[in-house]
């Protein structure tokens, strides 16, 4: 009779340990299996408590450094800079109009950044009630007090005859 492979003659040896170690079929322990709680306290602990867990988990939430080193950053950190509105783009048709500002379409009407949206010829103004209006033209950067940043067109560009 040839040979078995090596791994056919581990598999063989490791099935009839397991049968040698699991005692005769019919046999079954004369000791009641525990519930699961009483289970759980006979083996010894694995991870940490509940206790523990919650105390690792806070600190993993906390910048390097700890709670003082947060409330530092968090002092020192700049100040955001006020939101700049740029038109990147202006549909007008018969019976309605799209603007694209800062990437997103939005229609004759529609609320964008707590103000709303007004399409007119070649001009976009955000309308705030108690505010002056934010009036963009086309390639426009301008900022929320409606200082005007960056201009594709430079002033005086076009002349009219």
């Amino acid at each position: 009779m040839p040979h078995a492979p090596a791994p056919i003659h581990l598999a063989a040896a490791l099935a009839a340990l397991g049968c040698l170690l699991a005692g005769p079929a019919g046999a079954a322990s004369a000791a009641p299996l525990p519930s699961a709680p009483d289970a759980a306290a006979l083996w010894p602990r694995v991870f940490y408590t509940p206790q523990q867990r919650a105390s690792i988990e806070a600190a993993r939430k906390l910048p390097p450094g700890g709670a003082d080193q947060a409330a530092a950053t968090a002092a020192l950190a700049p100040q955001a800079p006020p939101p700049v509105f740029q038109l990147d783009g202006l549909a007008l048709g018969r019976k309605n109009a799209t603007a694209w500002i800062n990437g997103q379409m939005l229609q004759h009407g529609e609320p964008y950044a707590g103000r709303t949206v007004h399409i007119d010829h070649g001009e976009v103004r955000l309308r705030l009630s108690g505010e002056n209006d934010i009036v963009l033209r086309p390639g426009q950067q301008v900022s929320d007090t409606g200082t005007v940043l960056n201009d594709v067109v430079a002033p005086g560009y076009f002349h009219k005859k």
